[in-house]
């Protein structure tokens, strides 16, 4: 039975594409066979008994169908939508159709590819001529009044039928026909075509032979820009309007139309349009809605929506943009578009086969660029990208001391492209980033200054194309310094001490500088050093502390008043030869009032004391505590001799053996400086090293 089957279908098809013209009886036989192979579903949600349904179109998505209905006593348009697998309830149009009389035809909506236009046909008071094409803009869930598509388009007598595609670059529509067939009872159209371009739409073109023969309706362009189904009374059809479909080669010209055998009847078939997944039609007959499966040698080239919607970033309300889509390859542009105003929503329908970048852009916010490579998509897809754009970029600016790495306080001025100061920036100097808002749009040179370093400046472009919001700057900052002589001699004989080092301690930022000592060394401006200077050559150590002012001049300390005075000719630093009997003032010997406890700001010079015992430890010394003249004579002898006993309680607590120590407290017997002024007074109270025996090396 089959193989019986089979060979009949074939026969009958045969006849359907050879004959030129069909008797009803032939017309019957095909109809049935073909309803068989292809069967055809009335779309039960949408259709009804009672009325007219008529003249469907989808959605890029396949969620939206509208259609015209004659429910309320004429023709008017209607919504619909696909929910949990089925079409919803239908919605009025309310702002289309109270638009004119209620007399008004409305009729032969499609939606743009997008979803946020609806274009139609209407024969409102305010057109051109009977019926002109109308569109409406969505405004969120509702749509806009009729616009009038205006006289470019629109003449005094029928236009109508509109549909356009993806790109928005092309409609075409249907006039009344001038080379009507005879003996044909319905109303005949001839297809045309008009361009858009930045003056407007140009003037229609009729489309040429083979797509037009006289008797034309109802032209839908597919979404590959290419393929165009329309319904047409031609001889070799098998009812009254049949669906045929013409593709736009690459040198221009339309190709023969084919029926579509899987969809026509002996009825008028009138009004396609496909899902997004492109097996499924939707179409007119018998006054319904029906819906047939596509087979695949029919289906248009394999199509994927990218749709969601363009944002602000941050408050993520939606926002208008331009989009535009070009291939990746070759720079060609296959579309632009302005996405909804209302709330950003956008939808693009791709063919698959091609890469594509998607480049979306708005005035005073950043772009968007994404690249979709679709060369190996063998189905239907379907992605959400939803575009944030934003107005401000977030620069991260990371100031630091180009040799110390640390972060720096810093002044950070914003400057726009003729100059004018736009924003000034504080950095902390312990974070490392700091964060300016550069609004998007304009060209910038920031300027960085820091204290005592030479400053810095850099651009950022922020007009054009811009990807991204955060930007990073590392920006290191050099140090203004100044030459210092440091030199270090014999405290005995003033010659110069040649194999002495040089420990230079930076008391304002974490830096430590070691050389030689009697060279000239360059130093930061504005900071304060501690200079410790020894050799291994028989000498004690000796320190000073000396600063480098924000003029750039020395800064050292006068040792006999303890002031601090400008020094042009460098620093200078005795060293006492170690021998028997040699005394050493220690620096910076600090006790709580009245009491032996030690300040921890003692301790570095008590370092050095065990330091320079380690060095030589054949070497005894003495540790000798003076005061000044206030108070108990009897008392202060305790007292020093207390505080004696504490500097060596850390020595020998830092590994020195106590019977290389002996501690002494002479009280206010030995001053140094008479006690009449709190300046002597301040030189009495002190800590000597006396060195009691003591064993050099032959090279010491």
């Amino acid at each position: 039975m089959m193989k019986k089957y089979t060979t009949v279908l074939v026969f009958v098809l045969f006849c359907f594409v050879t004959l030129p013209i069909f008797s009803q009886s032939q017309k019957d036989s095909i109809e049935q066979a073909l309803d068989a192979k292809y069967p055809k579903t009335i779309v039960s949600e949408i259709s009804t008994e009672k009325y007219i349904e008529y003249a469907p179109s989808i959605s890029a998505n396949g969620r939206k169908l509208i259609y015209e209905s004659n429910e309320d006593g004429s023709w008017k348009l209607y919504l619909t939508r696909f929910e949990n697998n089925k079409w919803t309830e239908q919605i009025s149009l309310d702002s289309i159709n109270n638009y004119g009389d209620s007399i008004d035809v409305i009729s032969g909506p499609n939606f743009s590819y997008d979803g946020n236009r609806i274009y139609f046909h209407a024969s409102f008071d305010d057109g051109i001529g009977s019926e002109d094409i109308y569109y409406s803009e969505r405004i969120g869930d509702t749509w806009s009044k009729p616009k009038n598509m205006g006289p470019e388009i629109n003449t005094r007598s029928f236009d109508g039928f509109p549909t356009i595609t993806t790109d928005g670059k092309t409609l075409y529509f249907a006039r009344n026909s001038k080379n009507s067939p005879e003996g044909i009872n319905e109303f005949c159209y001839e297809i045309y075509a008009s361009q858009k371009t930045d003056s407007g739409w140009t003037e229609p073109t009729v489309l040429p032979y083979p797509v037009n023969l006289g008797c034309e309706k109802a032209p839908k362009i597919m979404a590959d820009n290419r393929t165009l189904i329309f319904a047409s009374i031609r001889e070799q059809g098998i009812g009254g309007f049949d669906l045929y479909q013409t593709q736009l080669n690459a040198d221009g010209d339309w190709t023969a139309p084919i029926p579509l055998e899987y969809v026509n009847t002996t009825d008028n078939d009138l009004f396609s349009c496909i899902s997004a997944s492109g097996d499924l039609m939707y179409f007119s007959k018998n006054e319904d809605i029906y819906s047939v499966v596509i087979p695949e040698e029919f289906r248009q080239f394999q199509n994927v929506t990218i749709q969601g919607v363009v944002r602000d970033a941050d408050s993520k309300e939606g926002l208008s943009a331009s989009l535009r889509v070009t291939d990746a390859n070759t720079s060609e542009e296959i579309s632009s578009f302005n996405n909804n105003p209302t709330d950003g929503y956008y939808s693009i329908v791709l063919s698959a086969g091609r890469a594509y970048n998607i480049e979306v852009r708005k005035d005073d916010f950043s772009s968007a660029l994404h690249y979709y490579d679709l060369r190996g998509i063998e189905s239907y897809q379907e992605y959400q990208l939803d575009i944030d754009l934003f107005t401000t970029a977030h620069l991260n600016v990371n100031i630091y001391d180009i040799e110390l790495y640390d972060p720096l306080k810093a002044t950070i001025t914003i400057k726009n492209s003729v100059g004018r100061t736009i924003d000034v920036v504080q950095s902390d100097g312990e974070n490392w980033k700091t964060k300016v808002d550069l609004p998007i749009g304009e060209a910038y040179t920031i300027d960085v200054e820091s204290e005592n370093f030479k400053s810095k400046s850099f651009s950022i472009d922020l007009t054009g194309l811009i990807l991204y919001r955060v930007y990073e700057q590392d920006i290191e900052l050099v140090p203004e310094k100044v030459g210092v002589p440091i030199n270090v001699r014999d405290l005995l004989s003033d010659g110069s001490v040649s194999s002495s080092q040089l420990i230079i301690r930076n008391k304002t930022r974490n830096e430590e500088i070691v050389i030689s000592g009697n060279q000239t060394i360059n130093l930061r401006v504005g900071d304060r050093y501690l200079v410790e200077a020894s050799s291994d050559r028989g000498y004690a150590f000796n320190s000073t502390e000396i600063g480098i002012s924000n003029e750039g001049k020395l800064q050292t300390i006068n040792e006999e008043t303890g002031e601090i005075q400008e020094n042009s000719e460098g620093v200078e630093l005795k060293l006492q030869p170690l021998s028997k009997d040699a005394n050493l003032t220690l620096k910076d010997i600090y006790f709580e009032s009245n009491s032996s406890s030690l300040f921890e700001s003692s301790f570095e010079e008590l370092d050095r004391v065990i330091k320079l015992m380690k060095s030589y430890p054949s070497m005894k010394i003495e540790i000798a505590a003076h005061t000044d003249d206030v108070g108990n004579a009897a008392y202060n002898v305790r007292l020093s001799k207390e505080r004696a006993n504490s500097v060596i309680s850390y020595l020998t607590s830092n590994s020195i053996n106590g019977d290389r120590l002996i501690s002494k407290g002479y009280g206010e017997s030995q001053p140094v400086a008479a006690n009449d002024s709190e300046e002597n007074r301040a030189k009495n109270r002190r800590v000597e090293l006396k060195i009691l025996d003591i064993k050099l090396a032959q090279n010491d």
